[in-house]
């Protein structure tokens, strides 16, 4: 079983060197772990909402749902990379289980023409999805990116008043644009590369904006987890080599837990 870990661990490598691919968080069951998922989350899917898995990397959560009673067939998920498909099937071995058709390859931060023609929004389409999740994925943008991918996720969430967007990211006591670390400070073009770190607060003004841009009204919910916590979960039994725990983590970051909801 290590060895079948290690060996997939070092292919999604290969694919991109994701420091939460190093550190094996595709093992991580973080969507579960939301104050929302037990209460909220789960007695929707298995009542038949759709849910689609933003950034899912190897499907880690929705594979979780699945074992905990959700249909199948209203579970989709979503990467950049389309590798990842074939990989999580290597690494789960259900794809008697979870046929193929629930993975879409998706650029969220692409030309407008290209979205609009892209899979979310012709194979699932806008509003169209009851709960959309976003685990460690919308802090990989700066703002500007950020407001980009938020307005795109409100486009594919459904009308229904209670229609939901929850997952977790990393946080920070300060918010602001912090400059990313080799090998990812610099982008194709050779310009510095940042990501916004938020706190609550501007975590809410984030939202709010993309709730004036798409003329959605949204009640917007996001809390700090206490670092012991959040330092906790990123510990591993797996050794993690030459991909050691380099982008870990200053004192301010925290685990930021949020929801947004259709009013």
């Amino acid at each position: 079983m290590e060895s079948h870990v290690y060996s997939i661990r070092d292919k999604a490598w290969g694919i991109f060197p994701w420091p939460c691919v190093g550190e094996f968080w595709f093992l991580s069951f973080g969507l579960a772990k939301h104050p929302l998922y037990k209460n909220m989350v789960l007695p929707r899917l298995k009542a038949g909402q759709t849910l689609l898995d933003v950034g899912a990397c190897l499907g880690q959560d929705i594979r979780k749902c699945i074992f905990d009673g959700a249909p199948v067939a209203n579970l989709y998920v979503s990467d950049l990379f389309p590798e990842y498909e074939d990989l999580a099937y290597n690494l789960w071995r259900d794809q008697d289980r979870l046929p193929p058709g629930h993975f879409f390859a998706e650029n969220i931060l692409a030309e407008n023409a290209m979205f609009t023609s892209g899979p979310l929004m012709t194979q699932l389409g806008p509003g169209s999805v009851d709960i959309i999740t976003m685990t460690m994925f919308l802090h990989l943008f700066n703002y500007e990116n950020q407001l980009k991918t938020a307005t795109r996720i409100l486009r594919l969430l459904s009308q229904k008043p209670g229609s939901l967007i929850i997952g977790s990211q990393a946080g920070s006591i300060d918010f602001g644009e912090e400059t990313l670390k080799p090998p990812f400070h610099r982008s194709e073009t050779g310009t510095k590369r940042t990501v916004f770190r938020h706190n609550p607060e501007s975590f809410e003004r984030l939202w709010k904006e993309a709730g004036q841009v798409t003329g959605i009204p949204l009640r917007i919910s996001a809390v700090l987890q206490a670092p012991t916590d959040f330092l906790a979960a990123a510990d591993s039994s797996f050794d993690f080599g030459v991909k050691k725990r380099r982008y870990l983590t200053r004192s301010e970051t925290r685990r930021l837990y949020f929801s947004i909801m259709r009013t």
